[in-house]
């Protein structure tokens, strides 16, 4: 028979499973903070590498700006040794132009600021860019800005605009 301490209180194994519960609950949040704290430090590591990179890129354009009074055609050469480097750099990456002028106008890939009448090539074609586009390993980074082929207005579009404009004076 049961005396009434032994109702009142928890089976021993009860006890023994919530201190098990508790202790993997203690577990588990210490992984997550363990985790969280190497991907900070992955990340920091990462972000030190790339910014090391563009610390070379950033000494060779202060080596091109000491040298400007050297004349204007080493100037020149400097900066597009450096514009050839930062494309080299971005490259290995994986960052990739985005070809827009002369395509179709793709929303995913270009934004379209302007837009100019002309019948030389189709509606919806990339007339210029405005902006380089970016992609990092197929995924867009950063769209193009264009500038964007319309079609000219008709004449029956244009007295359509024009009846749905005008008011009844009766």
């Amino acid at each position: 028979m049961e005396t009434e301490q032994e109702k009142d209180s928890p089976a021993p194994e009860s006890e023994q499973l919530k201190d098990q519960l508790l202790r993997l609950q203690a577990d588990f949040e210490n992984a997550r903070k363990r985790w969280r704290k190497e991907q900070a430090e992955v990340q920091e590591r990462a972000n030190a590498d790339l910014l090391r990179e563009l610390l070379e890129i950033h000494d060779d354009f202060q080596r091109a700006l000491s040298a400007k009074g050297s004349g204007p055609d080493q100037l020149i050469a400097g900066v597009e040794m450096i514009s050839r480097r930062l494309h080299d750099f971005l490259k290995s990456y994986g960052i990739q132009p985005l070809e827009a002028e002369g395509k179709l106008f793709d929303p995913a890939l270009h934004e379209a600021v302007a837009h100019e009448v002309t019948e030389s090539v189709p509606e919806g074609t990339v007339l210029s860019e405005l902006r380089k586009g970016y992609a990092m390993n197929g995924r867009v980074l950063r769209t193009a800005v264009v500038k964007v082929a319309s079609r000219p207005e008709t004449k029956s579009e244009s007295k359509e605009e024009s009846d749905h404009g005008t008011s009844n004076r009766d």
